[in-house]
């Protein structure tokens, strides 16, 4: 079993995102029929590796949540429907 150190050295390696990415958005359309669209707007946070995930109302109550379940991982947050967690707004 590893101790903390060499966990936290895997964290260290390369990431090829594009891949990371790739993962994440084929197990949101995975899950999207059980949450659309009644929680369209819910945040989803994703951990590509094992498909797990977590929804949540808030970006905060789903990092929390995905911290609880899946220490030591990466996580892709999107929305439910596939939007952007954050909105960006210009006047």
């Amino acid at each position: 079993m590893p101790n903390r150190k060499e966990e936290a050295k895997d964290l260290h390696l390369p990431v090829d995102w594009a891949s990371f990415e790739r993962k994440a958005l084929e197990r949101l359309k995975e899950i999207q029929p059980l949450l659309l669209p009644e929680k369209a707007n819910y945040i989803v946070a994703i951990e590509p590796e094992s498909g797990g995930y977590v929804v949540a109302k808030t970006v905060a109550e789903a990092a929390e949540e995905f911290r609880r379940r899946f220490p030591d991982k990466l996580y892709f947050m999107v929305r439910a429907d596939g939007g952007p967690v954050m909105r960006l707004r210009f006047k």
